[in-house]
């Protein structure tokens, strides 16, 4: 890449020339190696002056570190997953899991069908363990079967990361940005909880990263890059058969035109192309076809499905819905994300990546601003704001810290000063260390990760309450409430499904559930009020309880997450 140092002022290079490190002829044979290594993984020295036996020991170290980062990121997302009881969103992929295996395909028919698939298959696997396991090995809840497959696929993205990453930079910077993701902290949140937004960002790497192999060997053989071109038209097809998101599709063609205007013969075949697009999306997502899901996708769209809105940011109640805009919550929602739950060096290093990569024409450079730009920019307008969706924005801001870590070292490894070696290793040190203090932190419950200006700004106080507590404390809430309350009482709450749930889990089928916005709470009625469940419909309920105090709490991590109250 132009922003690195030439191959004729690498290490190798004068190591050729005069027989070793500048200032002596006689440097020992590890130290050559050593140099040789940097310049190799930096991509500052041409391919073909790489020995071969340097060479080979890199691709071993590497793949060696790959496969440690890996499992980092898998023991990140899986260890613990229930620790936090279901959110309503959840019980619907639960249900909705449920309801496939028994051949019912029109449950939750407002989203795709691959992920309750793979929910299901999860089940059936936890269901058989649990039945054939050894006698003092572990159970494995409800909870982790359901969210096992997403944990899985978040820990996948660092290995096409990796890949792709290389692919476009060096292979210290795709090292570089599986390791940032594997231990991000934000990322580890949503990829613990049941929602799509993993598989959306899995599936669309792995596009991206057919796409561009396909690029690279369309130019001497066009022909044999169409399976390629197809690998990634299934890919993307995959993607939707996850969530309904055409956008990134059209964010993919306008980064391939922006990086390429003029491609001649070195493009993929449309029909090949969106026909794989189409049929991966149909196999995986074959209930789409029934016409009574086209009837609940419209309703959905229409918003008649919606039952209750608002979102709690900043102390204050806002619209959320896509009518709403260009009202509703404020286009900072997202940069206040940014900035106070993103550890501070991994931010500085981003931002300093996007400045690099800024003043780069290479198609990496291009994809990453692309994306950074078309998914802050436009989802900060709307007013339909959850912070699963930065899911893409997050990945894209990795790549860009592990190019300012990478080009600190290339431009390092050629500097004669040992103070500037020496600072760039300590800088570098410290962005790398940022994400794992985080996590260790914040770990099993990772989305409470406030960095110190967070935690600055609003102290003892959550500013994305719906998405930080995600329903945490509703199961013991609910255990609680169980134990004490009368048989036949009437459990008043906006997440039915979840309390419904677990009062069966504690034998306790007999309590009634009900919602607030549908049925006012009424004398001898339990309460459940959550932190992260305020809207608009249950809004004058929920004051005129709290104008006593509680009969029970649940606090999680220091934060109120749950109270129950009597309405007699």
């Amino acid at each position: 890449p132009s922003s690195l140092p030439s191959h004729r002022h690498s290490f190798w290079y004068r190591f050729r020339t005069d027989g070793g490190v500048p200032g002596s002829r006689h440097a020992s044979e590890a130290s050559s190696e050593r140099a040789v290594a940097t310049a190799v993984l930096t991509h500052s020295v041409p391919f073909r002056a790489r020995p071969a036996c340097t060479a080979w020991k890199l691709t071993r170290c590497c793949s060696l570190i790959l496969l440690l980062v890996f499992a980092s990121a898998l023991a990140a997302r899986v260890t613990s997953l229930d620790a936090a009881g279901f959110s309503e969103d959840e019980m619907d992929k639960l249900r909705g899991a449920e309801a496939y295996s028994r051949g019912d395909f029109a449950f939750d028919g407002e989203h795709p069908a691959l992920m309750k698939l793979a929910v299901l298959g999860s089940l059936s696997a936890a269901s058989a363990w649990n039945a054939h396991k050894p006698a003092r090995a572990p159970i494995i809840r409800t909870e982790t079967a359901v969210r096992l497959p997403n944990a899985i696929a978040g820990a996948a993205i660092a290995l096409v990361l990796f890949l792709l990453v290389t692919h476009w930079f060096s292979p210290l910077t795709g090292l570089l940005a599986a390791w940032l993701w594997a231990f991000d902290v934000n990322a580890i949140a949503i990829n613990r909880i049941a929602k799509e937004d993993t598989f959306v960002v899995l599936f669309l790497l792995v596009a991206s990263l057919c796409y561009e192999w396909a690029k690279t060997i369309g130019r001497t053989d066009p022909t044999r890059a169409q399976r390629w071109f197809a690998a990634a038209g299934a890919a993307f097809g995959l993607m939707l058969a996850s969530k309904y998101v055409p956008y990134f599709v059209g964010i993919h063609i306008l980064y391939f035109r922006l990086a390429e205007p003029h491609p001649r013969s070195n493009r993929a075949d449309k029909p090949t192309y969106f026909g794989a697009m189409a049929l991966a999306f149909l196999i995986a997502n074959f209930p789409v076809l029934l016409p009574g899901n086209w009837m609940t996708i419209a309703s959905f769209l229409s918003e008649h499905a919606v039952q209750h809105t608002g979102y709690v940011f900043q102390d204050r109640l806002w619209r959320n819905t896509l009518s709403s805009t260009p009202a509703g919550l404020p286009p900072w929602f997202y940069l206040a994300d940014l900035l106070t739950k993103i550890p501070l060096a991994v931010l500085a290093a981003s931002a300093i990546g996007v400045w690099r990569l800024s003043h780069r024409h290479d198609r990496g450079a291009m994809y990453v601003l692309t994306f950074i730009v078309l998914t802050l920019l436009p989802y900060s307008l709307v007013a339909t704001k959850f912070l699963r969706y930065m899911l893409p924005t997050l990945a894209m801001l990795d790549v860009a810290a592990a190019v300012a870590i990478a080009d600190g070292v290339a431009l390092a490894s050629n500097a004669r000063s040992a103070a500037a070696r020496r600072i760039v290793a300590a800088g570098a040190a410290v962005v790398l260390l940022a994400p794992l203090a985080a996590w260790l932190q914040a770990r099993p419950l990772s989305a409470l990760y406030r960095n110190v200006l967070g935690a600055r700004v609003s102290p003892g106080r959550l500013w994305f309450a719906p998405d930080e507590l995600y329903d945490a404390g509703l199961r013991e809430a609910v255990t609680d409430v169980a134990r004490i309350a009368p048989a036949h009482a009437r459990l008043v709450t906006d997440a039915p499904a979840v309390v419904a749930f677990y009062a069966a889990a504690v034998g306790r089928s007999d309590l009634r559930i009900a919602r607030p916005e549908h049925d006012t709470p009424r004398p001898d009625d339990w309460f459940i009020v959550q932190q992260g469940r305020v809207y608009f419909e249950n809004y004058a309920a929920v004051q005129k309880a709290r104008e006593r105090p509680p009969l029970l709490a649940v606090d999680v991590r220091g934060f109120r997450a749950a109270e129950v109250y009597r309405t007699w």
